[in-house]
């Protein structure tokens, strides 16, 4: 066989009664007896099958994330039962001569008999199988050829009462392989191999820290707990950055290298660097934003962090109870009043992945570019749930559905559509909490306002007395300031500011007082009674009046021409304006002067042949 196809035998099958597939890898319980059942099945209970006329299947396709350790599964249960394996990868197939590609498949199957017929099982592993045999529909004949002989070759490998050749395979990418491979008598069965849970990632870490030395205080379920979205590859990563990191600390302070151990600032260094592979691409990187640096609104936080944090930190108690977590929040009110905050700081507290999506990303000129991204968003928040997907300004996501047919209506309703299918339809979205931010409630089509979709509709108010106390506390901690600064009267002078405008004033203030003095190293009262009267809050209380009437249920039913992105109080008949009552006016007197011209010459022109005629 060529040098390309990489070929192992066991040296001793007795070493290996001893050794356990669990040894090299962590999780994937389903998988392992799924391989153990197709390989070591035939040898151990080949009378028995004789006996009940049972005929072992061939075929089995392990799909998944790519580093969830397909390939070492297989690897590890070949080792365990002592088979020989061989490997096919895409590299090793594909030739530049017609003929070439198919003659190594042929030899390598024919090697794998050879070994069956001697008494040892044999296992054949296709790795990248779905660039090896991609659908037919392609216009590569290359593609088909190898397709097609694959397909004659397992179809030659007929099921039998004792061990034979088994063909494994793996992809990451399952509906890119040609159908005709995903049949019974082919690949009899599917097995997903999916992103580790905590327990699971707990044992891969056990896995490869065995020769890692350990602070003796570090906990490795806390770890675990941590690494939410990470798969095998993503963690080994994590351990060699660890030590990495460990090696330089101790290399810094002179440590003797016997006494190195890997600390928890070690794993926490390492997390900076080493992210879960799953999210690269659509996740953003989260400001360290806590609740202590959102001033006031304690009920809503409150609020928000039963609705995001209990799901995750107590989930026994939930599945206890029999409760489902919240599905969606929706947080509305005026802007500059910490919606976007307070979704951060949630999904911070939470230590929850993070995904953010805005109406500028899902609009495309390309037809079904932004549907294929939120179904791409959704697929990878479902492998690294729990997870929390954030809809900046999901008005204009989800805006409501109407009769108009203009190109940005129709796309804004299939963006709709995608977003309810994937809330709530066929495949749950479980683990997933879809939270949304917005100051125009009444644009967002009403099937997104029921239960189960978003449970909790939240009113972000305005900051009043004690919570604009509490946001200049925050922006001022770090600034210095003089005694004469009294920020309980600064909080009295600024009603109807906003917490945007509340830190726009601190700023101002800070320059305020480096234009007095560039070389300031403080900040005085005068400074930020200059910089209050700088500014004026843009709302008003009949607009904070319309943003809280979203609450009440009769706002809810106001007809739809009455609708806008601000609500009014009232709605209020359209009125022309006196231009256009003038306009009216001047194009009406024009009309009639032409009417009475028209009827003018018609008289005249009746007048004429009437003499004519007499």
């Amino acid at each position: 066989m060529c040098a390309e196809m990489e070929s192992c035998t066991s040296n001793s099958s007795d070493s290996n009664n001893h050794w356990r597939a669990e040894e090299a890898i962590g999780g994937n319980a389903e998988a392992l007896q799924a391989l153990r059942e197709l390989i070591i099945f035939p040898i151990q209970f080949s009378r028995e099958a004789k006996k009940l006329g049972l005929k072992w299947p061939r075929g089995l396709l392990l799909y998944g994330p790519p580093g969830t350790g397909k390939t070492s599964l297989v690897r590890a249960v070949v080792q365990e039962c002592g088979a020989h394996l061989t490997i096919i990868s895409p590299h090793s197939v594909h030739r530049a001569h017609a003929g070439e590609s198919e003659r190594i498949l042929r030899e390598a199957f024919s090697e794998a008999s050879t070994h069956v017929a001697l008494g040892k099982p044999s296992v054949i592993f296709i790795d990248e199988i779905d660039a090896l045999c991609a659908r037919r529909d392609s216009k590569r004949e290359q593609d088909v050829r190898v397709a097609s002989q694959l397909f004659t070759l397992m179809d030659s490998n007929k099921p039998t009462f004792s061990s034979g050749v088994v063909v494994v395979a793996s992809t990451n990418r399952v509906d890119a392989i040609d159908p005709a491979l995903r049949r019974y008598g082919r690949f009899d069965a599917e097995i997903e191999v999916t992103v580790p849970n905590e327990e699971e990632r707990f044992q891969i870490l056990k896995v490869y820290t065995k020769t890692i030395p350990l602070d003796t205080s570090l906990d490795l379920k806390s770890i675990a707990a941590l690494c939410n979205g990470y798969v095998g590859a993503d963690l080994e990563a994590l351990c060699r950055e660890a030590t990495m990191f460990a090696i330089k600390r101790s290399s810094n302070t002179k440590e003797d290298a016997g006494n190195i151990g890997v600390t928890m600032d070690d794993w926490k260094n390492a997390r900076s660097v080493v992210g879960p592979s799953i999210t690269r691409g659509v996740t953003v990187e989260i400001p360290k934003v806590t609740w202590e640096d959102i001033g006031g609104l304690k009920e809503l936080k409150k609020k928000l962090q039963q609705a995001v944090e209990w799901p995750i930190m107590h989930s026994a108690s939930f599945s206890r109870l029999r409760i489902s977590p919240v599905r969606g929040i929706l947080l509305h009110g005026p802007p500059g009043c910490s919606k976007t905050t307070l979704a951060k700081a949630a999904a911070h507290a939470a230590q929850a992945s993070f995904f953010s999506l805005s109406g500028a990303e899902l609009y495309s000129m390309y037809v079904g570019e932004g549907e294929a991204l939120l179904r791409k968003t959704f697929q990878r928040a479902r492998l690294a749930a729990p997870s929390i997907i954030f809809f900046d300004e999901a008005d204009v996501v989800a805006a409501k559905r109407g009769d108009s047919s203009s190109n940005s209506d129709t796309v804004g309703e299939r963006l709709l559509s995608t977003l309810l299918t994937e809330i709530d339809g066929l495949e749950e979205a479980t683990g997933i909490l879809v939270l949304a931010a917005t100051n125009r409630p009444y644009a967002i089509d009403a099937a997104l306002m029921r239960p189960g979709r978003f449970d909790l509709v939240l009113y972000v108010p305005p900051p009043d007395l004690e919570a604009r106390y509490e946001i200049l506390c925050v922006h001022t901690r770090k600034m210095k300031t003089w005694n004469d600064v009294d920020l309980r009267n600064l909080a009295e002078d600024t009603e109807l500011f906003t917490g945007a405008e509340l830190e726009v004033l601190c700023k101002e203030a800070g320059i305020v007082a480096l234009r007095e003095d560039i070389c300031a190293t403080v900040v005085c009262d005068r400074h930020f009674q200059i910089a209050k009267n700088s500014l004026k809050p843009a709302l008003t209380k009949v607009e904070i009046d319309s943003y809280s009437s979203f609450m009440k249920a009769s706002s809810r039913t106001l007809p739809s021409h009455c609708e806008a992105g601000l609500k009014p109080v009232k709605c209020k008949k359209n009125r022309l304006d006196p231009l256009s009552l003038v306009k009216i006016g001047v194009v009406g007197c024009f009309l009639l002067a032409a009417a009475v011209a028209y009827y003018h010459d018609i008289a005249t022109a009746v007048a004429y042949y009437h003499d004519i005629a007499t």
